[in-house]
């Protein structure tokens, strides 16, 4: 499932039908990505292979060991760079609502997605989901997350090159991002990225009788 994330935003959140868009994401979409599509493949520092790929409905077991690792870091850390959710354990009927319900919003062009895998385990997660009313369907909102032993390695770069990309393609002029304004490993990342700062929310996330602020970055495509 997806919220917020550590390195980055977690994308995860329930996504609801798009009211009053029409055909609109066709129009502006690019051909529609499949699930399992792969975007590339490389070769980490360490020898570690790494796959960019569309997430497909065989990842149901390793997205949920994916969430609730995130989960279990959050919970063991207070000091996590976790933006907002990873607030409880995921069960398997849960991610399999959400994973059925993204799949469709993938293949409808609303949202693009990019998983990194790495030995058959899914090691980080990424999305841009499109603007949800007609006058904001060419811009759209990314959040990325990845478990605590790869971040650092540049994957996360090579994530947010693709989504920028494919978003580009489909038709989006404009992309935002939020995090932790203190995370400066996803601040370096994204104006690595071409993202550039656009706004701080005072005090918007209240963990552990401490308030932290939000930071939101954008970028023209």
């Amino acid at each position: 499932m997806f919220s917020q994330i550590g390195l980055f935003e977690y994308p995860r959140q329930r996504l609801s039908a798009v009211a009053s868009s029409g055909n609109s994401a066709r129009s502006l979409s690019h051909p529609l990505l499949k699930a399992g599509h792969i975007y590339k493949r490389f070769t980490l520092a360490s020898g570690r292979k790494v796959t960019l790929r569309v997430i497909r409905w065989e990842d149901l077991d390793g997205l949920l060991l994916f969430i609730n690792s995130l989960v279990k870091e959050k919970q063991g850390d207070s000091s996590s760079g976790l933006y907002s959710g990873f607030d409880k354990k995921v069960t398997r009927e849960e991610e399999t609502e959400w994973l059925a319900q993204n799949l469709v919003e993938i293949e409808g062009g609303e949202v693009i997605n990019a998983i990194a895998e790495i030995g058959g385990r899914i090691i980080a997660n990424g999305e841009v989901t499109r603007g949800r009313y007609k006058d904001t369907r060419r811009h759209g909102h990314m959040g990325l997350t990845m478990i605590s032993e790869y971040r650092g390695r540049g994957i996360g770069r090579m994530i947010i090159e693709t989504l920028v990309r494919e978003s580009r393609r489909a038709g989006m002029r404009t992309l935002d991002v939020e995090f932790l304004a203190e995370n400066e490993t996803a601040r370096r990342a994204y104006q690595k990225g071409g993202f550039k700062q656009a706004g701080i929310i005072p005090h918007k996330v209240f963990r552990d009788g401490k308030y932290f602020d939000g930071l939101i970055m954008a970028r023209e495509l």
